[in-house]
């Protein structure tokens, strides 16, 4: 029997905490009860994988299917309030200065870009660069040996698939506004 990477696990418990306090830090900052669902949703989730690797899968599995349940009923608030907060960081964003790196960690960057090249090109430069980001994850966890090759490129693949998608559905709605 093999034993389950506990590195990859690990990792995924740590990014889960900071995803959930960073959700924490919003709710209390903005004053918006999703964002505590959403920590919610992501505690259900670092619930599941403790609980999995105490080997009680069948309420793994059944916090598995309630954190799914919670993330259907909350993603149309959750999507309302990132697009509303797309269109008020466009609002705010001055296109004429310079693009900086620090404009990179909210959507101003994107906002500039749109602005300078248009929509689409945009879209393909922020797809370009979650791939990027990710793959650059992926290749760094390939290199520890914590995931094999296949699993990174899959990955990889999907989540370009996938960011393209949401940022389309997501985005052109806040930009047209």
């Amino acid at each position: 029997m093999m034993d389950p990477p506990y590195g990859a696990i690990f990792l995924l418990l740590v990014i889960c905490g900071l995803v959930g306090f960073a959700s924490i830090v919003k709710a209390r900052r903005k004053r918006e009860n999703i964002y505590y669902l959403i920590t919610a949703v992501v505690f259900l989730m670092f619930l599941a994988v403790v609980v999995a690797l105490l080997n009680q899968f069948l309420l793994s599995f059944a916090l598995i299917i309630v954190t799914g349940i919670l993330s259907i009923a909350i993603l149309p608030q959750a999507m309302d309030l990132y697009r509303q907060e797309i269109v008020k960081q466009r609002q705010e964003t001055d296109v004429s200065t310079p693009l900086s790196i620090r404009d990179f960690l909210t959507w101003k960057a994107w906002i500039k870009l749109e602005s300078t090249y248009g929509f689409r090109k945009m879209l393909l430069l922020y797809s370009l660069f979650n791939i990027g980001t990710i793959g650059a994850i992926l290749i760094t966890l390939t290199a520890l040996g914590i995931i094999n090759t296949v699993i990174a490129l899959q990955t990889a693949i999907l989540a370009g698939i996938v960011s393209v998608i949401i940022i389309y559905r997501q985005i052109w709605k806040a930009f047209k506004k």
